[in-house]
């Protein structure tokens, strides 16, 4: 046993090159890492484009929310004795005054102004839109607005 172990102990591995190459392979190389990080990239890519739609589509759909509850609110509000011949900004004032909206939910998801116009028997609720600027096309209206 004692003549084993000397014999393993002498023993030298004739395979050297093999356990370099062995090595090397065991790694990465500089370009292999590039390539898997540029591809982590692309992904990241396409699912930020992926989020961004559904995060326009749902500011939209929350500003039309929005619009339609503070025009129902204010329609419901101007049939009241104390508020006829108010004009929207009159009427807006008067739901904040009341506790039925706060200031800050007067405003649209991209954090402009939501404004009220008074038109013939009703008042029209209206927000920007996703280009900011109203009188635009993407406009949002609430639903009875122009009728």
């Amino acid at each position: 046993m004692s003549e084993n172990q000397i014999q393993t102990s002498e023993h030298t591995d004739p395979r050297p090159a093999e356990k370099s190459n062995r090595r090397r392979q065991m790694g990465m190389t500089l370009i292999e890492i590039m390539v898997v990080i540029v591809i982590m990239g692309m992904v990241m890519g396409a699912v930020t484009v992926g989020v961004m739609s559904y995060l326009k589509k749902a500011k939209k759909k929350t500003t039309q929310t929005q619009v339609n509850r503070i025009a129902a609110t204010i329609n419901a509000e101007a049939a009241e004795p104390e508020n006829k011949g108010k004009d929207g900004k009159a009427m807006l004032e008067t739901l904040i005054s009341d506790g039925s909206f706060k200031k800050k939910d007067l405003s649209d998801a991209w954090g402009n102004e939501i404004r009220v116009e008074k038109q013939d028997r009703s008042f029209c609720v209206f927000s920007a839109g996703p280009d900011e600027n109203f009188g635009t096309g993407d406009d949002i209206k609430d639903e009875d607005c122009g009728q």
